[in-house]
């Protein structure tokens, strides 16, 4: 093959990738990239690039800085540098993880004349790792409020590891078989027809695929269950999928977690009264108690706390009077509860302002669908008084990306808000 049809192949090569991909002279001067790695640089087209450095590229100069130190250390070593981990930016600025690897071009006379970079976005498998890590740890070192953990590899169908404490004198019993453990779990479960004993009785390698097929990570639900000791606490199950990377299988890690005293706590809130009287929502205080409480003995796990106010509620109260403003609000609620869990916290915390707390998230777009949802449900709520123009703002933060106190996320959460209101209301924002 020629040098013309050699260099033919490498453009429409290059031209098509999907990779960062970048070819330097000796002297460090960019000849030639893929588009995405000129858009990665904040530049727009490849003349920007090409026939320039790092210095005259990048506008960070530490990062240029770095990026010349790698290349120079490349040429001095003469030895190529095969697939290292490092963060990157995306054309957007969003922080991501990149698999590099750099080869020094040499002519026929076995001498160096640039360098060719490969970059590959490995963000996904590289968070998956770092997941998996950290759940596997589970099996090694159990919380002190976890009875036990157990890691389940769903397509060979059986039970890999599992670890058990006793808490308060009282533990899970251990199973040989998932078949045993689902047995054993709905004999245990006060409530039978909760959520605990749905998930355990449609427990199979099917219904499994089926949730990771529709893009959830990750299944909580708390129910009351009779421990080894015969005595009665709360847990909370966490279901964690996983995919193994070793075998490429899906897994689950299944804990089950102590939060009987956070329950009671709950409970007495609810008991002592702590209710809005006309929504039956939280009011106010118990909203903010409830949330201050999850976030102490929650703090390991992320939350997404939801700031929703109603656009042009006054409106509906002067033209229609409060009684139409009151049904609105009473309506609203009932939906309000329908799309958020039972273990999530709901509550009334002005006249037609409202609080969320979503426990233990899997992802940003979990949570974007859950606002979705909060939006089409305002609509929908709003219908029946087409004479106002009503609709919802919704501001949100994640814990503890936003802060780790109620206040913080509180402001952070407002101030999302404050930003919906003023780009023209009826939508959401993060912080």
């Amino acid at each position: 093959m020629n040098s013309k049809l050699m260099q033919s192949a490498f453009s429409v090569f290059i031209k098509n990738s999907k990779d960062l991909i970048f070819v330097k002279d000796n002297n460090l001067v960019y000849r030639h990239a893929s588009m995405p790695f000129v858009k990665m640089t904040g530049k727009k087209s490849l003349k920007e690039v090409v026939g320039h450095t790092d210095s005259e590229i990048f506008e960070d100069k530490s990062l240029a800085k770095r990026y010349t130190s790698d290349d120079i250390r490349l040429l001095n070593d003469g030895k190529d540098h095969i697939e290292y981990i490092e963060p990157i930016t995306n054309e957007n600025g969003n922080a991501r993880y990149a698999s590099t690897s750099k080869y020094i071009l040499r002519n026929d006379k076995g001498e160096a004349i640039g360098i060719l970079g490969i970059t590959k976005d490995i963000t996904r498998e590289y968070m998956a790792r770092q997941r998996y890590q950290q759940e596997l740890g589970y099996l090694f070192e159990l919380p002190k409020d976890t009875y036990a953990v157990c890691y389940i590899d769903v397509d060979d169908w059986r039970i890999i590891s599992q670890r058990r404490q006793k808490i308060l004198k009282g533990t899970l019993q251990e199973c040989q078989t998932i078949e045993e453990m689902c047995e054993y779990a709905i004999e245990s479960i006060i409530e039978e027809d909760g959520n605990a004993s749905e998930f355990y009785s449609h427990f199979t390698a099917e219904n499994l695929h089926d949730i990771y097929s529709s893009g959830r990570r990750v299944i909580s639900f708390s129910y009351e269950r009779r421990l080894s000791n015969n005595s009665t606490r709360w847990v909370k199950n966490d279901v964690n999928f996983l995919t193994d990377v070793d075998s490429g299988h899906l897994c689950i890690m299944l804990s089950a977690k102590d939060i009987h005293d956070t329950k009671t706590e709950q409970q007495k809130l609810i008991e002592a009264a702590k209710l809005d009287s006309m929504t039956m929502l939280l009011n106010h205080e118990a909203t903010m108690d409830c949330i201050k409480l999850i976030l102490k003995n929650e703090h390991d796990r992320q939350h997404a706390l939801f700031m929703i106010d109603i656009d042009n509620f006054k409106d509906l109260n002067d033209t229609m009077g409060h009684r139409f403003g009151d049904e609105f609000l009473i309506e609203l609620s009932r939906e309000f509860k329908k799309i958020f869990r039972e273990t999530d916290v709901i509550g009334r915390i002005g006249g037609d302002e409202f609080f969320a707390l979503m426990r233990n998230i899997s992802d940003k777009e979990q949570v974007e669908e859950k606002a979705k949802k909060l939006i089409s449900a305002i609509r929908k709520t709003s219908s029946k008084y087409s004479k106002i123009n009503l609709s919802g703002s919704v501001g949100i933060s994640i814990y503890p990306d936003n802060g780790e106190t109620l206040d913080d996320l509180y402001q952070k959460a407002d101030s999302a808000l404050y930003e919906v209101k003023g780009n023209g209301k009826n939508s959401f924002t993060f912080a």
